[in-house]
């Protein structure tokens, strides 16, 4: 049995209000979902339904089916042959969007997950800042430390521990060539004020914060 059920086919519901080729996946749906009328995005269940009806579609595939079969409906050879020497390029862009590189931070204090929680709390005030991203032994982000959460494990008289104890494991990190709209999306539903930069190889390169778009309200780079 080769059939493929609409549970089994999966695609990606992509935000097209971002002006990128990169555009961020906002959910990942099935086609029975999508077939069922409704899929839920960020906690809001959206409306779907079929660019066309699936009865009548049935009902075309039927009448197309009896034209083969009775002989009415033969396959022609076609008009024109496609060059295979073509090739096929996306359309450019009229206006490049900016990206994390252009405005990111590259001055980023970082910790070791390993270190002690008293050292998290000197690193962020000598270098007033709020949030520290944590790495671990082979450079990689593994959490983010905040203000908050320093101040948290003192209130809890927690502050003998490690860093480990106390980080946000579950960080949210953007990448150099990302635009900066979709950084800003992640920035916004994930209810944070910064965004650890991470290379191709998950190792930190870099933090973006309101300070860092700013820089795009003030207009401090035109292209």
């Amino acid at each position: 049995n080769t059939a493929v059920r609409d549970e089994d086919i999966k695609t990606n519901i992509v935000d097209y209000g971002v002006p990128s080729r990169n555009r961020p996946v906002l959910a990942q749906v099935s086609y029975a979902d999508l077939k069922s009328g409704a899929v839920e995005i960020n906690g809001e269940e959206v409306r779907t339904s079929a660019l066309s009806s699936f009865k009548k579609a049935r009902q075309v595939a039927a009448e197309l089916k009896s034209w083969v079969e009775s002989g009415k409906l033969t396959v022609n050879l076609p008009t024109r042959r496609t060059d295979p020497t073509i090739v096929v390029k996306p359309m450019r862009e009229s206006k490049r969007p900016p990206t994390v590189r252009e405005i990111m931070n590259t001055n980023v204090v970082s910790i070791n997950e390993t270190e002690d929680i008293k050292t998290a709390a000197k690193k962020l005030l000598n270098a007033q800042t709020n949030h520290l991203p944590v790495v671990n032994a082979a450079g990689n982000v593994v959490g983010i430390v905040t203000t908050y959460d320093v101040s948290k494990s003192v209130v809890n008289d927690k502050s003998d521990g490690k860093v480990a104890e106390i980080m946000s494991k579950n960080v949210v990190t953007t990448t150099p060539d990302e635009v900066v709209d979709i950084a800003v999306m992640k920035l916004e539903r994930n209810k944070i004020s910064a965004l650890p930069i991470v290379d191709a190889n998950e190792h930190l390169v870099g933090l973006l914060n309101a300070v860092d778009l700013g820089k795009l309200v003030g207009k401090r780079w035109t292209k």
